[in-house]
């Protein structure tokens, strides 16, 4: 009898160590209710570093806001906008990948969310694309930032968000595209002001809300958009993220035989 309970207790006890590996992160405790545009979410927010690939990136996020806060200062217009526009092509999946965004940085004063479509194309288009619409972070406010915040260092309701903070996004296919826009300067009710994608036509202003940046030779891309009508400020940085595309998309990016730079 006391054999077959050892044995049962360790049964148990390798049950219970299954299933605490499987627990694969941490959702944040504070998740916005807002709803811009009545958009989904995509899922709940992760906190950083709450498992191994979101601690493989918090390894790198300092020295990224450090990129970022040298690339657009807080108040300086960014004068290379047409450089660093976001050619679809880099985010058009040669690999299928299941994407991470995670939050970085704000330079805002205005409620912001970040939205994203995931459409299959024939291949790569700059226009706005119709498929898988869905909110990512649906109130983009940081207690750490240049700009309007209270410096705590802390997540709360009204600063749901700190450095590292993600997002699971669903598998993009190969073949298929991943577009972010930015609702812009909600009001109380989630309701945005106006709605920014990637390239000035598609923008009720004709200004290039976006720019992106490849900073290392990792699988990671540095994602700024600019919150402002007529681009405002133009410092292009009210609210920054960062991509996971995997490393074999990345790999592809960077190959000029493939993709041009």
């Amino acid at each position: 009898m006391k054999t077959h309970r050892s044995r049962m207790l360790l049964g148990l006890g390798l049950l219970y160590c299954l299933a605490a590996s499987a627990i694969a992160s941490t959702p944040s405790s504070f998740q916005s209710n807002y709803r811009p545009l009545g958009l989904p979410v995509m899922a709940q927010v992760q906190l950083a570093g709450s498992d191994s690939q979101s601690q493989a990136f918090q390894a790198l996020a300092p020295g990224y806001v450090s990129y970022i806060q040298k690339m657009l200062p807080e108040g300086v217009a960014f004068t290379g906008s047409g450089l660093y526009q976001l050619d679809p092509r880099k985010l058009y999946f040669m690999f299928s990948y299941a994407p991470r965004v995670y939050y970085v940085y704000e330079g805002a004063c205005y409620n912001n969310a970040l939205g994203a479509t995931i459409a299959t194309a024939s291949s790569p288009t700059n226009q706005v694309l119709s498929g898988n619409t869905f909110t990512i972070f649906p109130f983009v406010h940081s207690s750490i930032g240049p700009v309007c915040t209270t410096g705590s260092g802390k997540r709360s309701t009204t600063e749901p968000l700190i450095l590292g903070d993600w997002v699971q996004l669903p598998t993009v296919n190969a073949g298929q595209q991943l577009a972010f826009f930015v609702m812009a300067d909600m009001n109380s009710s989630s309701v945005p002001a106006r709605t920014y994608y990637n390239g000035s036509s598609n923008n009720p202003d004709n200004f290039q809300h976006l720019v992106a940046f490849l900073p290392d030779q990792s699988q990671y891309i540095i994602i700024g958009f600019e919150d402002m009508f007529n681009g405002g400020d133009k410092d292009c940085n009210d609210v920054m993220f960062v991509v996971d595309v995997g490393p074999n998309n990345a790999a592809a990016l960077r190959n000029s035989s493939t993709l041009p730079q």
